[in-house]
């Protein structure tokens, strides 16, 4: 019998190298065989039906239309995710979103929310520039913002947790999902949580006396003693890391408990209140509608009124309960179609490894052009590169035992790419790409895992003259270390003189400028983490406090760093 390459098969049926791989691993050509790492395919063999995508006009496309299908993938995904319409108007938020910022009433914000006309992040964040090219159809990072459940909580009343006792930060990554025509469909927003702040352990030590004290009267000198501090100091770091006094935290949690029981109807109002220690003609009825915007008597109105608006309408209760959008794959096509859709890269694999998906973003993004010798050919698990690294290994082995795993700056082994596939591109200026690495398992229809999906976030991209980017590159994986002129040239494979030149030609700065502004913003992120003093932020860069740098901090940044520690809250 007569066979055929891969290759030859795409050039008689008229379709992709790609196309034809995913259907030889899917059993879908009749008598084709496997060679080592080649296909033989049958000179006889009629073509598949190509039912994932049509080359004349893609399948996935049609996943715009199907919102159901495509937000059922997306939540999926178990980190925040929100869908803004073309117009700013929030579409969908999936379910690690909702639990993430602990939205009570998802449809508060779904057709309600504007993020183009919002004030908060237009004006104070100070993002409209950002959004205009957002929802123009271009893909962009914003890192280290600080989430503000301050603002989450006063304007949608989450009740199921409160984040106080911690600062986080966030990297926000938005891109469109395109039409065929080019116009974009969606902007798609993820957050991805890089650094969590805790707070000092003695407040933290304050706020859960309070909540386990909260009928008793309030004592500041009880509480102070708990915390093994002064009433002074106490009141000054629980404002500073809490938002507010003890006091007003104690009377925040009382009238907490205050509304739960009075949803209790066999106790009259006074009853509620005596219940939580309070005295319904005292102080806490009147703090009582000063925060929650009635009195206690309207507010049981308001509990009886929901009661009855449930019991006309049974089964209209929130759409985001758990049967709403189930959280597993039941077909693989949205699947694929939907990491199609996503304009960063994203990789599909079988729970034993083995590959069987790749986006159009991964072949753009890394100068990798034929799938034939990928799909059905890699397997991760068994990946020399991955095994010799023990945080990859280590994260592979997790997210196959079924946990979601994020290894965080990874640097992807172009060199091993073009070297395996012959493809780099001539005009091809990346040097070395770094990504964050998002892997989760999705479970199928029996609960069992399906595949597992692995995104790529870029976090680092070196281009342009090759010797420049290897030196910025060794700059801030060795950023710790004493700056060594010798060594930055010996990495970019040129003489110190040469390199000096070369990099204050490409980069407008000298290579230890370059330096300092990396030291100066790493300590900058040290110094948002206040269980460190400042003198321990300067250790942990390789510097002394007081001191030179200290001097330097303040001429780069304009202020000194307990200022710009200030600064921050």
């Amino acid at each position: 019998m007569d066979y055929i390459t891969v290759r030859e098969a795409a050039e008689k049926w008229g379709v992709s190298p790609r196309s034809i791989t995913y259907h030889l691993v899917a059993g879908r050509i009749e008598g084709a065989v496997r060679k080592g790492h080649m296909w033989l395919i049958p000179a006889t063999a009629s073509k598949p039906r190509d039912r994932r995508k049509k080359k004349e006009t893609p399948s996935y496309y049609t996943l715009l239309e199907q919102e159901d299908s495509l937000f059922s993938i997306l939540d999926l995904f178990p980190i925040p995710m929100a869908v803004f319409s073309p117009d700013g108007e929030c579409s969908f938020m999936n379910k690690a979103f909702i639990d993430f910022f602990c939205i009570p009433t998802p449809w508060d914000i779904i057709g309600n929310f504007n993020v183009l006309q919002d004030p908060f992040i237009n004006d104070k964040l100070g993002l409209t520039d950002y959004l205009k090219r957002v929802f123009s159809g271009e893909i962009l990072s914003v890192y280290d913002v600080k989430v503000p459940f301050e603002e989450i909580d006063n304007r949608y009343r989450s009740r199921q947790r409160s984040p106080i006792e911690q600062e986080m930060y966030q990297d926000i990554t938005n891109f469109p999902l395109l039409r065929e025509d080019g116009t974009v469909a969606y902007v798609i927003t993820v957050f991805m949580t890089k650094h969590i702040y805790q707070s000092r352990l003695d407040t933290i030590k304050a706020k859960e006396y309070i909540d386990t004290h909260w009928l008793d009267d309030f004592n500041l000198d009880k509480i102070s003693n708990h915390a093994g501090l002064s009433r002074h100091h106490l009141t000054r770091l629980f404002k500073q890391f809490i938002g507010i006094t003890p006091y007003s935290y104690y009377q925040k949690v009382k009238i907490e408990k205050i509304k739960e029981a009075l949803g209790d109807l066999t106790l009259n109002i006074s009853e509620a209140f005596n219940s939580c220690g309070a005295d319904y003609s005292g102080g806490f009825a009147e703090a009582f509608k000063k925060k929650i915007g009635m009195t206690p008597s309207e507010y049981r109105r308001s509990l009886q009124t929901d009661v009855c608006d449930n019991s006309k309408q049974p089964g209209q209760g929130s759409p985001f309960t758990a049967n709403y959008y189930k959280p597993i794959c039941e077909s693989d096509e949205p699947l694929f179609q939907t990491a199609e859709l996503f304009p960063i890269p994203i990789q599909i694999f079988k729970p034993n490894g083995d590959i069987v998906f790749i986006n159009e973003a991964v072949l753009k993004m890394w100068n990798v052009k034929d799938t034939s010798q990928i799909i059905g050919q890699y397997n991760l698990i068994r990946d020399p590169f991955a095994n010799g690294q023990p945080e990859l290994q280590d994260g592979i082995r997790k997210v196959f035992g079924g946990e979601v795993v994020l290894i965080s700056d990874v640097r992807i082994p172009l060199e091993n790419f073009w070297e395996w596939y012959k493809t780099r591109s001539p005009v091809y200026d990346i040097e070395a790409i770094y990504t964050d690495i998002l892997n989760f398992p999705v479970p199928g229809a029996d609960g069992k895992m399906a595949y597992m999906v692995a995104v790529f976030f870029t976090s680092r991209i070196y281009q342009g003259k090759s010797e420049v980017a290897r030196a910025r590159e060794y700059l801030e994986n060795n950023w710790r270390e004493e700056f060594n002129i010798d060594s930055i040239a010996k990495a970019a494979c040129l003489s110190p003189s040469h390199l000096v030149r070369l990099f204050k030609k490409h980069t407008g700065m000298t290579p230890y400028s370059y330096y300092q502004e990396i030291k100066v913003s790493r300590l900058k992120e040290a110094l948002r983490d206040k269980n460190v003093s400042i003198s321990q932020a300067f250790l942990s860069c390789g510097f002394e406090y007081p001191g030179n740098f200290a001097r330097f901090f303040k001429e780069q940044v304009g202020m000194t760093p307990s200022q710009y520690r200030k600064s921050i809250d």
